[in-house]
């Protein structure tokens, strides 16, 4: 997937490993939740259809990551 935003891997990795480990709670809700709060609070974005591509955009980057099939 080519991402619309740049994303710090460590942001990337920080959501990987939280979701692995339960950090958030359980479950991919929990994941959400905590990425759009992350969204809302640290991301540059103009109105609310502009945070919702943000948002998703990250939320598929980290969601790929998770489901990456390691060879």
């Amino acid at each position: 997937m080519k991402s619309k935003f740049y994303w710090d891997s460590d942001t990337i990795e920080h959501y990987v490993t939280g979701f692995k480990n339960c950090e958030f709670g359980n479950g991919w809700a929990s994941l959400a939740l905590e990425i759009y709060k992350y969204v809302a609070d640290e991301c540059d974005w103009e109105n609310e259809s502009d945070m919702r591509e943000v948002y998703l955009d990250l939320m598929e980057v980290v969601e790929d990551k998770i489901n990456e099939v390691k060879v």
